[in-house]
């Protein structure tokens, strides 16, 4: 199955706001430092030794402790993203270290700040990577590596669709597709503890539904089982729900159409279905109802300050313990291929992440 236009699609467009960490040609002294190297598209990544490149004076050098998996790191490496790469390519674009060095314009940060950060052009899959001071946030004191790993995509996402595109009240009620999984989670722990919305979660197990009610899921459907417009009518008695985020597409997105409340709203953000639906428009005009996209890694590029924002707003949730990132499974680096397929069969809950200090 094949994943397409995952939420976090787009970040790599971002190129311009920051310098390539994959460059080959412009290495300083001896140190090496292991990576995970796409050589082959459509083949298994490989780990190697890398020479360390020269800082430019605006760019940071981080050694990763930990780097999240995101559905479109396993796209790019397969061909299947919308935008091709040449190899070889360095992927990885979400993650938490150590600054190790910086340039010699570097005014935000110094060597020993812990970091949260992300580089829309890969390289975080290693055991440490150059990028601009831009792509970094200092990371609160206590957050855990694998949590601060987990945290900027699938929560800038969801907390920009929820706030901005959705403008969620506490008076509503929202439907969460694949609501145990990285974005899904994210909505629910935000929804729910944020935006105190009441909050119902569909998700494919009884484990994954257990973990969204844990984060804050009133109701949760087992749509393997369970028929998801019965169980809403159910819920709602009829009125149907005022605001849905769905990942999934296909078939799901149908029913979840028709699951709307007079002027619902429904947030699609990616099809994990493998299937990218056809809107009956005559429903939106029954029920004076709207489909809004969201894009949010196209943000940091139209409008970056809505983007930052995004940013700023989940780091400042997390520092006042308002919401709690999942990290479901941890790998460590030198297990990376056995880690993607893990999330390319739809195992996983929460965030995957790798343990980029261990390479052996």
């Amino acid at each position: 199955m094949s994943f397409r236009y995952p939420p976090e699609v787009g970040l790599r467009s971002l190129v311009r706001l920051y310098r390539s960490s994959t460059i080959l040609n412009q290495v300083s002294g001896h140190r090496t430092f292991q990576t995970a190297v796409c050589t082959e598209i459509g083949k298994p990544l490989q780990l190697i030794s890398r020479e360390r490149a020269k800082l430019e004076e605006h760019e940071v050098r981080v050694a990763v402790k930990r780097a999240a998996i995101n559905f479109s790191d396993l796209l790019v490496v397969q061909g299947k993203y919308q935008e091709k790469v040449s190899v070889p390519y360095f992927p990885g674009t979400e993650v938490m270290g150590e600054v190790l060095e910086v340039g010699t314009k570097v005014r935000q940060l110094k060597p020993g700040d812990m970091v949260v950060g992300l580089q829309p052009i890969g390289g975080g899959f290693a055991e440490e990577m150059i990028a601009s001071e831009m792509a970094f946030h200092p990371a609160g004191k206590g957050l855990k590596l694998d949590e601060g790993a987990a945290l900027l995509i699938s929560y800038g996402t969801a907390q920009l669709s929820l706030e901005r595109t959705a403008q969620i009240k506490e008076t509503d009620t929202i439907l969460v597709t694949a609501a145990a999984g990285a974005l899904g989670l994210a909505a629910v722990d935000l929804a729910a503890n944020v935006y105190k919305a009441t909050v119902i979660g569909a998700c494919g197990g009884a484990e994954k539904c257990q973990i969204a009610s844990k984060y804050g899921a009133k109701y949760t459907i087992d749509y393997n089982k369970e028929n998801l417009r019965e169980k809403i009518k159910e819920i709602t008695k009829d009125k149907g729900v005022d605001v849905i985020f769905d990942v999934v597409g296909g078939e799901v997105f149908e029913d979840c159409l028709r699951c709307l409340a007079y002027e619902g709203k429904l947030l699609t953000l990616g099809y994990a279905g493998g299937k990218i639906p056809k809107i009956p428009a005559n429903i939106l005009l029954l029920k004076n109802a709207s489909v809004r996209g969201v894009f949010w890694g196209s943000y940091g590029q139209k409008m970056p300050e809505v983007f930052h924002h995004s940013v700023l707003s989940v780091l400042k949730l997390w520092r006042e313990g308002k919401i709690t990132p999942y990290a479901g499974k941890v790998f460590p680096l030198s297990q990376i291929n056995e880690a993607f397929q893990y999330v390319a069969t739809r195992q996983s809950v929460g965030k995957v992440i790798l343990d980029c200090t261990k390479v052996n």
